[in-house]
């Protein structure tokens, strides 16, 4: 004899010698010739494990007890209860008790991937599990090509997008519309006249047609990368370095239009291009800083003799001038004479006055 205790939200299936009799709600039970009691939980789908769903339903004492939905191969069904979403139903046979809310189901059909009919709340539940649903999110300026079974099978831009993951595999590939910057850092290269420089490069490229570039290539940065390096190659080894170190603009646009010539046909567009910096090898650097070093010091040089001969002349014109013009050698002395008053002050010599005075009566004689 046992005893065995049903809980209010249990119920318990009742076999004597293996066969189900009775299905017992909560209470206490003892059990005697060869009578055993399976437990289960009334508010989980009724899964017994001794026994079949049929055999379950047919030792029901009110049919009406219990909800039950039939999925079959393709569907899978969607369990409400009480208006709430609980799970998905894989096909097969569902049973569930009535006494633990209302239930509600409905049957999807899994043979169309793409999934429209079904709110974004629940389907953003099933996606959590990848072997229902899958979901596809495309952000803003950019697109995408989903893939069903490894073929491409449809083209959307920004957005979400769900699709059953049962009778396809479903994959998707996102293209950025957007403006990119490509960097390349540190390539070195060897120029016309043999010298092993090193550039860093940039250049803004955005993709045009993305379903051209899916249908014919992998990876399309790595590509564009590629050219670009394949583009730097051939538009160094044209140019000696003293080429490269002068009119940079006009270098820029040359290597822009070999860019874009390398990559016509690839459906995206080169918007701008140009070498950010030119690194020479360290000798070579020196030797070029000596160089300017010396053409800067010539060009002061220049600049100094042009000033002393402009200074020199400025005097010899005074000059002149003072000499054919009394009036303005007078000017001159009295600016000389108010200069030396506001450097000396109060100097005196001897008994004769002041050195002013002196000064003032000597060039009057003068005169």
């Amino acid at each position: 004899m046992t005893k065995t205790i049903i809980n209010e939200n249990q119920l318990g299936l009742l076999y004597k010698n293996g066969v189900l009799t009775r299905v017992l709600g909560a209470g206490k039970y003892t059990l005697f010739g060869g009578k055993t009691v399976e437990v289960l939980s009334a508010d989980e789908e009724i899964l017994p494990e001794r026994c079949t769903v049929a055999k379950f339903i047919e030792c029901l004492a009110d049919k009406n007890s219990v909800s039950e939905i039939t999925v079959k191969d393709g569907e899978i069904a969607l369990h409400y209860v009480d208006g709430v979403y609980k799970n998905v139903l894989r096909a097969g046979r569902h049973v569930f008790l009535n006494s633990c809310g209302k239930h509600e189901f409905k049957v999807c059909n899994t043979a169309e991937p793409k999934i429209t009919d079904i709110p974004a709340a629940v389907l953003a539940k099933l996606a959590e599990d990848g072997h229902i649903c899958v979901m596809v999110e495309v952000p803003n300026g950019a697109n995408a090509v989903v893939f069903y079974d490894e073929k491409p099978a449809e083209y959307v831009g920004a957005g979400r997008y769900f699709y059953w993951n049962y009778t396809v595999r479903i994959t998707a590939k996102i293209y950025n519309m957007k403006e990119r910057i490509l960097y390349i850092q540190g390539q070195e290269i060897l120029t016309k006249d043999k010298a092993a420089v090193r550039v860093n490069f940039t250049a803004d490229w955005k993709i045009t047609d993305y379903k051209k570039i899916d249908d014919q290539f992998t990876d399309i940065g790595e590509i564009i990368s590629m050219q670009a390096r394949l583009a730097l190659r051939d538009f160094l080894g044209s140019k000696t370095m003293d080429e490269l170190l002068e009119n940079r603009e006009a270098l820029a646009n040359e290597i822009l239009e070999l860019f874009r010539k390398r990559v016509e046909g690839v459906s995206v567009e080169i918007l701008s291009a140009g070498i950010v910096d030119v690194i020479l090898p360290g000798k070579i650097s020196d030797i070029m800083n000596s160089v300017l070093e010396a053409e800067k010091r010539a060009q002061a040089n220049v600049i100094t003799r042009r000033e002393e001969v402009a200074s020199t002349r400025s005097l010899l014109n005074t000059a002149k001038l003072m000499d054919e013009n009394a009036t303005l050698r007078r000017l001159k002395e009295m600016e000389y004479i108010e200069r030396i008053c506001d450097k000396v002050g109060e100097i005196n010599v001897g008994a004769q006055g002041d050195l002013m005075s002196q000064l003032t009566k000597i060039l009057g004689s003068n005169n």
